[in-house]
């Protein structure tokens, strides 16, 4: 299973070092201007957001194609394996890009937020849920629909939330809030790892038709 994450890695490497460049320097972009240093909850959702939202999506690209399908089927790997690659290739992205933010926002002096790196790792496992999900249980084109269509609702949920008065980062301080998001989120990601180990013959099938 780790030769998959390798394999992906190696075939998308320039979208790795991307993921790489804009979680150090999203950082660096906010401290050039010291009276934005308060917006250091917003280095960790834009960063982080932006960092995730090519690699893992450009590696299910290439993936999504008769010719890859054949390759993948032929390898002495069970389907449980090839899933699990993608959905483990999204954590350790996450975990990459949200610790180099902390690093970078550190040197800088930003002072890591706590609330920032939550939020940032609750709407990323929700992503890579909905994603995958998608991605396994019909193709890449419908996939990538999905999460348009999501991101669009939760940028317009946040807009009119801060226009309520009712701010996330201070809703997330709240330990009753910030466990039922985890709790929430896990469970999501979890079944969404189910629906694509289930609807993964459909997905090798989906070309050959």
């Amino acid at each position: 299973m780790f030769q998959l994450i390798k394999k992906d890695i190696l075939f998308n490497w320039k979208w790795a070092l991307l993921l790489v460049l804009v979680a150090v320097l999203m950082p660096v972009l906010f401290f050039i201007d010291r009276e934005e240093t308060r917006y250091i909850l917003w280095v960790y959702i834009i960063g982080n957001v932006l960092a995730n939202s090519h690699f893992v999506s450009k590696s299910c690209y290439l993936d999504d194609s008769a010719q890859t399908r054949r390759f993948l089927a032929s390898l002495p790997v069970k389907k449980t394996q090839l899933i699990m690659a993608k959905y483990l290739l999204g954590l350790l992205c996450m975990a990459a890009s949200i610790s180099l933010t902390s690093l970078s926002s550190f040197v800088l002096g930003l002072h890591p937020s706590v609330q920032g790196a939550l939020i940032a790792f609750l709407y990323l496992l929700l992503y890579y849920a909905v994603f995958l999900g998608v991605f396994f249980h019909s193709n890449y084109s419908n996939a990538e629909k999905t999460n348009t269509a999501l991101m669009m609702l939760t940028i317009m949920s946040v807009f009119v939330k801060d226009r309520s008065g009712l701010r996330l980062d201070e809703m997330l301080i709240e330990p009753t809030y910030m466990l039922a998001g985890l709790g929430i989120c896990i469970m999501i990601f979890a079944a969404s790892v189910f629906f694509s180990i289930r609807s993964f013959d459909r997905f090798q099938a989906g070309k050959s038709r």
